[in-house]
């Protein structure tokens, strides 16, 4: 009640020695403040206590690249999920399995991975490459996010373009397009193979007829794609970008082939989706890959039948679309706005809209 240590205290004299000098220790404090003109302020009145150095957080690249994976699989970009997801299947398997902080990757790290693709895994120049573009990609989404400075990107220093080489051809001369169409396909094929067979040649004579349109944007085509029976109009799955062209009569004629009685707009006009079975995106995409697989199987039995050098695939249509208006002297321009191009700098810089007549003229 009193402030003042019971007369019971072990060492009472001793504890009311410290007590004084400490408060003459304050009242030095506060007349020196006085004198200053100011009020003496609480951290000067007490003792500071020392602060709590918290620990740097430690972010790792694993963490990083699943956490694009899922931003990307939750707004349905499936096909570039799975392209990170490769990206980061590579870089583990040459971390043999251990996950590392994104401060440890410097141009060391990365000339010691890009090696390790090369010799070890026997990758090529262009696959290496979109490797190390995934890893590029989310180190530099940390460096936006401020989660590692940015004079911590290895990329700053290490270019990614020196992995590249120029891809083998991939097209096919116009007559043995017409050797394709014309196949006789009962005489390479029974009775189980030959729908395989002729769903393959359908897909890849649509592809070269129609603008050179890719597997996966002929896989979502739906009956509201198709306007009037002339024309077909879709935007590409993609650059996004919007195709219109008319249809070629055999275009046509592949399409009635595998036209239901009572469609809706809403169908899908080829059979590889069905709504009911593959109910999400991501399911959609493992039921193409599975089809697309089986495509190229067959045509590349069609291919060998033939004696066609190159090995055919789905792709071979839309290289071989390209080529040949190139050959025939069409305007390279007019071929990128067909294809539905949006990355080629040299035509880009240039390009506008073209008329559907010019379009059509070159068909």
């Amino acid at each position: 009640e009193n402030n003042v240590f019971l007369d019971k205290c072990v060492n009472r004299n001793y504890y009311d020695l410290v007590i004084e000098e400490k408060k003459q220790e304050i009242n030095k404090k506060i007349m020196a403040a006085n004198l200053e003109g100011r009020v003496l302020s609480l951290d000067e009145f007490g003792e500071k206590k020392p602060q709590k150095v918290e620990k740097e957080k430690k972010e790792y690249v694993k963490q990083h690249f699943d956490r694009y994976i899922e931003e990307l699989e939750a707004t349905d970009h499936i096909k570039n999920a799975r392209y990170y997801r490769c990206c980061l299947n590579c870089l583990m398997a040459f971390t043999k399995g251990t996950d590392i902080e994104l401060k440890s990757i410097d141009t060391v790290f990365l000339n010691d991975f890009a090696t390790w693709m090369k010799v070890k895994k026997r990758l090529r120049m262009n696959t290496i490459g979109n490797r190390l573009r995934g890893l590029k990609a989310v180190i530099n989404r940390a460096v936006v996010s401020k989660t590692i400075p940015a004079d911590m990107n290895p990329f700053n220093e290490f270019k990614v373009s020196k992995y590249k080489e120029e891809t083998s051809k991939r097209a096919i001369l116009k007559q043995d397009i017409e050797r394709i169409i014309n196949l006789d396909l009962k005489s390479i094929s029974d009775e189980n193979t030959f729908p395989l067979y002729d769903f393959a040649r359908d897909i890849f004579v649509f592809s070269y007829l129609g603008c050179g349109i890719n597997i996966v944007d002929i896989a979502f085509l739906k009956y509201a794609n198709v306007i009037d029976n002339e024309r077909l109009q879709f935007r590409r799955s993609k650059t996004k970008k919007m195709i219109s062209f008319r249809l070629q009569p055999m275009a046509k004629d592949i399409i009635k082939k595998y036209s239901k009685k009572k469609h809706k707009q809403t169908d899908y006009v080829f059979p590889i989706f069905d709504d009911t079975k593959q109910k999400t995106m991501k399911e959609k995409y493992y039921k193409l890959d599975y089809q697309t697989r089986y495509v190229n199987k067959y045509l590349k039995k069609i291919g060998e039948y033939l004696d066609i050098s190159l090995k055919l695939t789905s792709y071979v249509a839309r290289h071989s679309f390209a080529t040949i208006l190139k050959n025939s002297g069409v305007n390279i321009s007019l071929i990128s706005e067909m294809l539905g191009h949006t990355d080629l700098k040299t035509t880009q810089i240039y390009l506008d809209s073209f008329k559907n007549t010019q379009m059509e003229a070159a068909m």
